[in-house]
């Protein structure tokens, strides 16, 4: 089980990364995952499939895109918490979600019950 910040950070992402795979059929080629206090940032690139790569191109395809992750993750956001609420040991009280779809890039927000950074100071010693 992880136990430094940068342990959990890397365990968060590469479950990202996993989850996302199962989701998508693909993971994203960059995910970076920031512990903050009592929140944790997940912030991930190279997110398109290749037919949203091609829907990208038109005004209405990027409307699309945006629709369709937007629905899917408010059906599936809690099965990924969960995996995170059982890594960080830790309640998620809610999350939030944004995909720049012209980048292609998404951004998701999980706020735990408790400032789980400060945890790991006091189970380190310090």
């Amino acid at each position: 089980m992880p136990q430094s910040k940068g342990e959990l950070e890397a365990a968060a992402a590469s479950a990202y990364v996993k989850f996302q795979r199962e989701q998508q059929g693909r993971g994203p080629t960059e995910v970076r995952a920031h512990l903050l206090g009592d929140l944790l940032l997940i912030r991930s690139s190279g997110i398109f499939t290749p037919t949203e790569s091609h829907l990208s191109a038109t005004d209405e395809g990027r409307r699309l895109i945006k629709s369709a992750r937007v629905e899917l993750r408010s059906i599936v956001h809690s099965d990924f918490e969960s995996d995170l609420e059982t890594l960080f040991s830790a309640k998620i009280m809610r999350s939030y979600y944004d995909v720049a779809v012209e980048a292609g890039e998404q951004v998701e927000v999980y706020v735990f019950a408790e400032n789980v950074e400060k945890g790991l100071t006091k189970r380190a010693g310090g």
